[in-house]
């Protein structure tokens, strides 16, 4: 079978990320170079709809490209799947939306999820006022996709007995860039800083909502975008711990004990701790790929992504994060001297894999949601 150009794009740039890795670290942001390269190749735009350049990837080839990314460097990963949010929403604006929003189509784009934007109605579209603690990539990209509430005086407005979320595209360079994200000790290159803005203008048809129809529809515009969302996360989590667990087994492998002179390769913890390991990389790995590859068949099938599928998908998002997390944890643990260095890639990948699934405690709804659906009931997130 032919390898997905995006997959093949996403593993020949892999010496030239790597190559770099260390210098994004140092930077707090990834090198230009690293951007462009993967600017061109498409991987900011795995998601958008061909109208716009862009690649309207499978899930699952989502998926791999940011597997073989993360394993190089998370941080690019995570402007990948930053940019998701912009390229889905993409189809359901207006042709001239579309064009505006992707007038660089190399270009990736900032993204938060966290409300923090008030937007008041006005002539038009809304004028939004707020801050953003992280927002990735924000400092190099011409847009950003920033949530918020839309306030019906000091009110957030409601439909349908929730709050008006919205999705607000605004440019860049009406954002303030605070340089916070120097002092960060995990995923640095992601060049998380903190934006806020004071009252710009956000026309109707840039600030994005749930309920807005589709405008391109098509299959992969029909599955929620908070599971694809977290299917690509977990591929994030998936490039990590494999990079850390070929490290680790190339350095007891060869490495003899200090304290016995025998190597370490026969001692019976460290033969169970790769073991158990591997099998938790093979696990979260073959899991994820199933999910994903469902979601594509149902909505190539023109059917809803039903309940029990997005159940899943979220009960199995938050599976992957604890396992990855627990299984680095213990390959840190337990492993050699070498990976309390700071730059060896299992200790790399405890900052990075620990920080990952923090960053999604605050979406522990989706899971108690997922459990809710599991046992007959009815999700109460309206993302879900």
């Amino acid at each position: 079978m032919d390898m997905h150009p995006a997959l093949e794009a996403a593993i020949g740039l892999q010496p030239l990320i790597r190559e770099n890795l260390e210098a994004g670290e140092e930077q707090a942001r990834l090198m230009p170079d690293v951007v462009k390269a993967a600017g061109e190749a498409g991987l900011f735009r795995l998601y958008a709809p061909l109208e716009v350049g862009g690649l309207e990837a499978p899930p699952a080839v989502v998926v791999a490209a940011e597997e073989a990314v993360s394993a190089a460097d998370p941080a690019v990963a995570w402007y990948m799947g930053n940019s998701l949010t912009a390229c889905y929403t993409a189809a359901f604006l207006g042709e001239t939306e579309r064009e505006m929003l992707f007038a660089e189509p190399d270009r990736h784009f900032g993204f938060s999820g966290v409300p923090g934007g008030r937007g008041v109605p006005c002539e038009g579209g809304y004028r939004v006022s707020g801050r953003w603690p992280l927002v990735t990539g924000c400092e190099d990209s011409r847009w950003c996709a920033l949530a918020g509430l839309v306030y019906d005086g000091d009110t957030p407005r409601q439909i349908d007995g929730a709050p008006d979320g919205r999705l607000f595209l605004i440019r860049t360079e009406d954002l303030e860039v605070s340089p916070t994200w120097q002092h960060a000790a995990s995923m640095r290159g992601t060049a998380s800083n903190a934006a806020s803005v004071e009252d710009a203008f956000v026309p109707e048809g840039m600030a994005h909502s749930p309920n807005d129809p589709l405008v391109i529809d098509r299959p992969h515009f029909r599955i929620p975008l908070w599971s694809i969302f977290a299917a690509a996360n977990v591929s994030v989590t998936l490039g990590v711990l494999q990079t850390a667990i070929d490290t680790a087994r190339e350095e007891l492998s060869t490495k003899i004990s200090s304290y016995h002179g025998t190597p370490l390769r026969d001692e019976v913890p460290l033969q169970e701790l790769i073991s158990q390991s591997r099998a938790a990389h093979l696990a979260v790995r073959a899991g994820i790929f199933q999910l994903a590859g469902e979601l594509g068949a149902v909505a190539n099938a023109g059917k809803p992504i039903p309940e029990a599928l997005r159940a899943d998908v979220f009960a199995f998002y938050f599976f992957a994060l604890d396992t990855t997390r627990e299984t680095i944890s213990r390959l840190y643990a337990r492993g050699t001297r070498a990976g309390f260095l700071r730059g060896n890639a299992v200790e790399r990948a405890l900052r990075n894999l620990h920080a990952i699934a923090f960053g999604s405690e605050a979406a522990r709804v989706f899971q108690h949601d997922a459990g809710r659906v599991l046992l007959g009931g009815s999700p109460t997130h309206p993302a879900f």
